[in-house]
Formats: structure tokens, C-alpha cells, sequence
């Protein structure tokens, strides 16, 4: 019970910093808010090109939003890139904790830096393009998550291949792109999560990836509808 409130006490922190609006890429922020689940994206995932690159001869099952996954099996869309908005099941597996979801990257909006007004950003953040991530995720298992942090794995790339920054925002400190994490996830719950990604002035995001399970490898999703 110590070490457990031990862990609930460093998140806490964590997350309390990251709320004040500092933004940091995937190797700050997003670990130490959640160390007990693992980091966001593995070193090898982020240098790791996605099988079948979007449009070229990918299983997709079909286009449009919110489809289902085609009868695939479970983590049959790892490591391949699939359109937008299309369901996909997938293992999520952190430390113990291991469960099967079905997660959809619904969205992929520009934001503005007006709706970061109310975050104390360093001024390195401020000089960039803000973008809102939504994600849908439903525990379509047996297994109950506790404090699961289910958006931590998702990551956005730029049409160079590059890793997009992360801002770590407290629930609803952004109106625009709400973040609130359920602290249970049980069987047959839903959420959708917003996540914000911040892009260098001209540049776009090409990929969304979620990491469920390293073993496996990520889901990619084409950061826009064809």
C-alpha cells in the first residue's frame, strides 16, 4: 500500500507540473507522468518506419470514420498504417497491466496558440503550431485498468518522420481539446481523450501512432482523410 500511494503521489506531481504548461517532447513530461506505465513511444518505434506507408497496400478494411476493424483478430493492425478514424483492437500491456482495447484516432484539428492563453508556456512553445489529437478508446476485454493513462502511447509524427512536442495539460485546461484520463477503466467503458502536439510553423502532422503494447508494435493512423 506504501509503494502504491508512493506511485500516486510522484504521478500526481508530475502531472501538476506538466499542467503549468511547460512543453517537452515525449521523453520528459509523458514518463514521469506516468512511470508506472511506461513510456509513450520506444526509442526504436520512433526511428521505425510504419509497414505498408499510408496509401501503399495496406489491410485497412476500409475507409471512413468510425468503422469497425474489418473482423480482424487482435494487434492485426500492428505495425501498419490505417486511415483515419477506422477502429482498431489492440493489446494494451504497461507494467501489470494488461487489457484489450479498441482505440480509433478520431481527429487530427489545428488549434491556436489564443486557446494556450491560460498555460505558462516557455517561450520556445510559443513560437509553435498547435495541434488537438482525439482519441476513442473502449476496453473491449475482461480486464479492469486502474488509472490506465490511456493516451500516454499516443505519439504524432511530421511529414519528415519527426517526433511532433508534447504539451501535458490537466483535464480541461484547454476548453478546445478537453484531456480528462478515466481513473477506472472497466470492461465495456468508453472515453474519448484529446491530446495537444505541438509542430514547427509550416509543418503538419502525417502520422498518429499508438504504442498499446512494445512487444507488438504500433497502430498508425494517416493523419488525414484521403
Amino acid at each position: 500500500m506504501r509503494n502504491r500511494s508512493a506511485r500516486r503521489t510522484r504521478r500526481t506531481a508530475a502531472a501538476l507540473l506538466c499542467a503549468a504548461g511547460l512543453a517537452l517532447g515525449a521523453t520528459a513530461c509523458n514518463e514521469d507522468a506516468a512511470q508506472d506505465t511506461g513510456s509513450s513511444e520506444s526509442p526504436a518505434a520512433k526511428d521505425k518506419k510504419p509497414a505498408d506507408p499510408a496509401g501503399k497496400g495496406q489491410d485497412t478494411g476500409g475507409a471512413g470514420n468510425d468503422q469497425g476493424s474489418g473482423g480482424k483478430g487482435v494487434d492485426a493492425d500492428a505495425n501498419k498504417t490505417i486511415p483515419l478514424g477506422q477502429k482498431s483492437a489492440l493489446t494494451y500491456k504497461r507494467s501489470k497491466k494488461v487489457a484489450t482495447l479498441e482505440v480509433t484516432a478520431r481527429s487530427v484539428a489545428k488549434g491556436s496558440q489564443s486557446d494556450l492563453s491560460g498555460l505558462r508556456l516557455e517561450s520556445d512553445a510559443k513560437a509553435l503550431q498547435p495541434y488537438y489529437v482525439t482519441m476513442a478508446f473502449k476496453n473491449i476485454g475482461d480486464k479492469s485498468l486502474k488509472y490506465p493513462f490511456l493516451n500516454t502511447p499516443t505519439n504524432v509524427r511530421d511529414s519528415k518522420g519527426n517526433p511532433a512536442k508534447t504539451l501535458i495539460t490537466s483535464d480541461d485546461a484547454v476548453q478546445s481539446c478537453p484531456s480528462k484520463d478515466p481513473d477506472t477503466f472497466a470492461p465495456g467503458d468508453d472515453a474519448t481523450i484529446c491530446k495537444i502536439f505541438l509542430l514547427p510553423k509550416g509543418e503538419a502532422p502525417s502520422l498518429v501512432s499508438y504504442t498499446g503494447d512494445f512487444d507488438k508494435g504500433p497502430v498508425y493512423w494517416k493523419a488525414t482523410k484521403d
